[in-house]
């Protein structure tokens, strides 16, 4: 019997679907599925464009932020003197035609010990070496340390408190001379000095610490020309003094100090007090129940006090009676305290910074501040 042209045809094409099934089956026994309708395809490597940039990597964030302020900006420092060779000949000796003098060297911020290796201390012995070692180093520590004494810091180390956190006692942590220094999220019970930052010591950040005790000392001291240093999101509490930025002997054109989201908890003065202290600025902290003062500028110092919050501090903000310092002050709010004795002019920070509403101030600051 003779097909009739319409069933032949159609009897085609299932015949073709058929033949293009047991197709499909065959390519697929290799097991490499294929993509689903839609679903971009990558493209095969060789016929990439080669124009095109390679991907970029995400930036690796710091488990504790980002600096703000003095201690992320450059500072120029006049060049290390050449060594000589033991001929007396200068090793990097040039031509007479050839401008001799020595370019400055530029610090470009706070980076910390992020250039070397990462290591865990596990008793204050390894502590101590590990932050007085020369070299670049994260020191990562955990669970408590009796310091016994004070532990010194040299340069390029970050020192960061990890899983249920550090707390220090006996003693302190002294940054004496060095650079490029972090601390961060620790706990520090002090009898003196929780951390001094002195001697020409520069870009030096404190931050999410919890610092108490002190007794007579100020729990943070800055002072014999330290310079770029930036103390944030710490809590101060149970002592009489807080910070202290510099002293009657320091040298003009350092002391270059930002002070921001800090909680200074029912501490009695020092907020900070500065002494001849080039440029301090002091934005977004709380400051609750502080009986003496909160911020203080003498001798000569400069300090912008924007965007606080003041509870219950009967003078917020004030200049030394004897040797004032300039002190400008806005957008700051009070609750039960004083208003605050502005004198001079006080120059904005060359860094950029995002002021927080000031209202917001004690939720964002008890929410963060201080140590894990």
């Amino acid at each position: 019997m003779r097909l009739r042209p319409l069933p032949a045809a159609c009897l085609a094409v299932l015949l073709c679907v058929a033949l293009s099934s047991c197709s499909r089956q065959e390519e697929d026994a290799d097991g490499t599925p294929e993509p689903p309708v839609g679903a971009a395809v990558d493209p095969d490597p060789g016929e990439a464009d080669e124009s095109s940039p390679p991907p970029e990597t995400a930036e690796e964030e710091r488990p504790f932020g980002t600096p703000v302020g003095w201690a992320s900006q450059p500072l120029a420092l006049p060049a290390p003197e050449d060594e000589e060779t033991e001929d007396g000949a200068d090793e990097d000796a040039v031509d007479e035609d050839t401008d001799t003098e020595d370019a400055p060297v530029e610090h470009p911020g706070v980076t910390g010990g992020e250039a070397g290796e990462t290591v865990t201390a596990a008793d204050v012995e390894q502590l101590t070496a590990y932050l007085e070692a020369e070299e670049p180093l994260v020191v990562e520590v955990e669970g408590d340390f009796d310091l016994d004494g004070t532990v010194r810091v040299a340069s390029d180390k970050t020192l960061v408190g990890m899983g249920e956190g550090a707390e220090f006692t006996g003693g302190g942590l002294l940054v004496d001379g060095a650079e490029n220094v972090v601390l961060a999220n620790l706990g520090m019970v002090s009898e003196g000095p929780a951390v001094e930052i002195r001697g020409g010591a520069h870009h030096v950040w404190v931050d999410g610490s919890t610092f108490s005790g002190g007794e007579d000392d100020s729990l943070i001291t800055v002072a014999d020309g330290a310079d770029h240093v930036t103390l944030s999101w710490n809590h101060f509490t149970d002592a009489e003094s807080a910070v202290t930025i510099g002293g009657g002997d320091e040298e003009p054109g350092a002391l270059r100090v930002t002070v921001h989201h800090n909680f200074f908890d029912g501490t009695s003065e020092r907020h900070p007090r500065a002494h001849n202290a080039e440029h301090v600025h002091v934005f977004n902290n709380y400051f609750r129940a502080n009986p003496e003062y909160g911020v203080r500028s003498a001798h000569g110092s400069q300090v912008l006090v924007e965007g606080n919050y003041f509870e219950n501090t009967p003078v917020s903000v004030s200049t030394e009676s004897e040797e004032p310092g300039n002190v400008v002050t806005r957008d700051n709010l009070l609750v039960d305290s004083e208003q605050p004795e502005p004198r001079g002019t006080v120059p904005d920070p060359p860094y950029a910074y995002e002021l927080d509403d000031t209202v917001n101030v004690p939720e964002l600051v008890m929410g963060r501040a201080g140590s894990d």
